[in-house]
């Protein structure tokens, strides 16, 4: 299939609508493929390892007509010194948790006659993955976005930096985007930072930077091959062009993602397929549920423009 010629793939694929058994298998294989091509794009499936849940895992919200699903969170513990006869402080441990609504997540509804899809120079796959494979990621991202967004609103993990030439990306910015997730200066809330996200025009601006401004482990390489590295200062390293999602100045913090939240799919992104005469219709729709268990786990700073 891969090396067919692409009018040839677009006929088979019109070919199969045809016979429902067929259109079924249509319908299991490309939601395959669709599944396989989000886990390559959308940053917040790197960010939230996004797990797979079937009906059995969730419950009937109180509050809605929706599925939910209860997830715990770990009580906080202390460390003490005792002595030989001495005993621990006492603390009865009671559990906390918080509840995840699920939502359906649905492309466009796509639709194209026979005639112009067999004139395509592109296999039908091409056209899904630029189409309906994005707009589900981009829902993913802007969803993800909003709980993050909630939370340092509620924990005030924002502040801003002033580079000493407008516009430029600075180490200290850096420094001090960790030392705020990880409440350094004030030795509450011990998360450590993980993992960054940040605008790639933002991260373009690394190729004009001297190799020592961002330590001398990529000194001269970075020059050659331009900066290529998955982690930066020790963190791992996202990087999106959804500059709508993600403004250029503006870089995120993380926690590892057991301390930061929950992305959960309800069994499979599926794919939807019609065809009438000689009109085709298809979308692809998921149903997901994610939520930020821990609002201390995420912070963001802002440069001056």
């Amino acid at each position: 299939m891969e090396n067919m010629n692409p009018r040839t793939v677009n006929e088979l694929f019109i070919q199969k609508l045809s016979d429902e058994h067929e259109k079924t298998a249509v319908e299991a294989s490309t939601s395959a493929f669709v599944r396989s091509k989000l886990r390559e794009v959308g940053f917040a499936r790197k960010i939230i390892n996004p797990l797979y849940v079937t009906k059995a895992d969730l419950q009937r919200s109180i509050q809605h007509d929706q599925l939910v699903k209860i997830v715990d969170i770990e009580p906080d513990s202390a460390a003490m010194q005792i002595t030989l006869r001495g005993n621990p402080t006492v603390r009865y441990v009671e559990g906390q948790r918080f509840e995840i609504s699920f939502f359906t997540v649905s492309s466009e509804e796509f639709q194209k006659t026979e005639e112009e899809l067999l004139a395509y120079e592109m296999p039908v796959t091409e056209i899904i993955e630029r189409n309906s494979v994005k707009d589900i990621q981009k829902i993913e991202d802007t969803a993800f976005m909003t709980a993050i967004e909630a939370a340092i609103t509620a924990s005030t993990k924002s502040t801003t930096y002033s580079p000493a030439v407008s516009g430029t990306i600075e180490l200290a910015m850096f420094v001090k985007l960790f030392n705020l997730l990880e409440g350094s200066s004030t030795g509450v809330n011990p998360l450590k930072t993980d993992l960054l996200l940040m605008n790639q025009a933002d991260f373009n601006k690394f190729a004009i930077l001297p190799a020592t401004t961002i330590g001398s482990g990529v000194a001269g390489e970075q020059y050659i091959n331009g900066f290529k590295y998955e982690t930066l200062l020790g963190k791992k390293l996202v990087v999106t062009n959804k500059g709508d999602l993600v403004p250029e100045h503006t870089v995120y913090a993380f926690a590892a993602q057991e301390f930061l939240g929950k992305f959960f799919i309800l069994e499979d992104t599926k794919f939807w397929v019609e065809k009438k005469r000689n009109l085709i219709k298809w979308s692809c729709y998921e149903m997901i549920g994610m939520g930020i268990g821990n609002v201390l786990s995420a912070a963001k700073i802002v440069a001056d423009k």
